[in-house]
């Protein structure tokens, strides 16, 4: 429990390779934050960690938005007690609207004293990441937005360890100076298994497969059960090695050894388009054996969570389409073999499942 797995972790190389597994420390803690509308654990967390900061915070955000925001407010706060603050948002060079959307934000901070910019708009920055102190990490599939804190169903985390914080404090500071290499950050991996606990931290950018090489080694060791509570997925029909249609196939293949295996998507109603892929997946996955869900058209599940054994978790801010999975960057962490952590999601899982929809339905 109190060892620390590291070959390598040179940041400085052409080829990163970093260290996956960490055993968990004696002062590491894990907080899961689910959240159903109405209610914004997320934000107390953020909240109590921007008014703990003492060094430095780090943003990396998809979207942040100033109209009915309490987020901001609290950035700022920690900027007039002189702690530096630092964000990157998401700007666009093949959507306008994007840019557009955050660039208010991005003059807000500014003005405030925040050290404010935008991503490199050909690049998607499709994460929500905070890092406080490089200790204290908080990722998931909340936006900065009116909408997410409030009115979506949400799968966060806050992991309070040095060395997690290290690597994505470091993941952002390559993304603030752009000198990822090319390759971005490959984890070391070694097989998964629980012999004991330990936590894997996964920072994506475009070409890297971390995310997908965690999960898919996850369904094939599964053993009871791989419930799943995600916004968006899409299958290829034309592509049969996309990394979506790698995971949908180690879905299908773990249902095939008669596991319990469910999944809610997200109805998407606001937005045909994933609306469309969505059916599409879930009609592909249920003719294969696999029993899927749809969430109440009038909510927004926003959530990327997978649960396996209810001991093992993999949340982040990864979808399972094309571009997150391929082209953005992401963060996720993985928690293998803590049924502490894993049970609250479960509990998560269970609620919107019963409020899901059958496909028949």
């Amino acid at each position: 429990m109190r060892r620390f797995l590291q070959r390598t972790a040179s940041w400085a190389c052409a080829l990163l390779v970093l260290v996956a597994q960490c055993a968990l420390g004696a002062t590491t803690r894990i907080v899961p934050l689910v959240d159903r509308p109405g209610a914004c654990s997320y934000c107390a967390s953020v909240k109590a960690a921007l008014e703990a900061a003492r060094e430095s915070v780090d943003l990396l955000l998809s979207d942040a938005e100033l109209d009915g925001n309490p987020l901001l407010s609290w950035v700022v706060s920690v900027v007039e007690r002189g702690v530096p603050v630092r964000a990157i948002l998401d700007s666009s060079d093949w959507s306008l609207t994007i840019t557009e959307k955050n660039r208010p934000t991005v003059d807000y901070l500014r003005e405030r004293g925040v050290d404010a910019r935008f991503d490199d708009p050909a690049v998607t920055t499709h994460a929500k990441l905070v890092v406080v102190d490089r200790r204290v990490v908080i990722l998931g599939s909340t936006n900065w937005n009116r909408h997410a804190v409030s009115e979506q169903e949400q799968a966060n985390v806050l992991v309070e360890d040095e060395r997690i914080g290290g690597v994505f404090a470091e993941y952002f500071e390559r993304l603030w100076n752009e000198t990822l290499p090319e390759a971005g950050v490959v984890l070391d991996l070694e097989p998964l298994s629980a012999r004991e606990p330990y936590l894997i931290p996964i920072p994506e950018v475009a070409g890297t497969t971390n995310y997908v090489r965690v999960l898919t080694q996850l369904l094939a060791s599964a053993q009871r059960s791989v419930h799943v509570v995600m916004y968006r997925a899409s299958h290829y029909p034309g592509y049969p090695g996309s990394l979506s249609n790698v995971i949908l196939q180690g879905v299908i293949d773990a249902a095939g050894r008669g596991l319990d295996v469910r999944i809610v998507l997200d109805d998407c109603a606001f937005f045909p388009d994933s609306a469309e892929a969505n059916l599409e997946a879930a009609l592909f996955l249920h003719l294969h054996g696999v029993d899927v869900r749809l969430d109440d058209p009038s909510v927004t599940t926003h959530a990327k969570l997978v649960i396996v054994d209810e001991e093992s978790v993999l949340v982040g801010s990864t979808n399972w389409n094309y571009y997150s999975l391929e082209k953005d960057n992401e963060v996720d962490l993985a928690f293998i073999g803590l049924r502490s952590v894993a049970l609250p999601y479960e509990r998560f899982f269970r609620l919107v499942w019963e409020d899901a929809r059958r496909l028949s339905d």
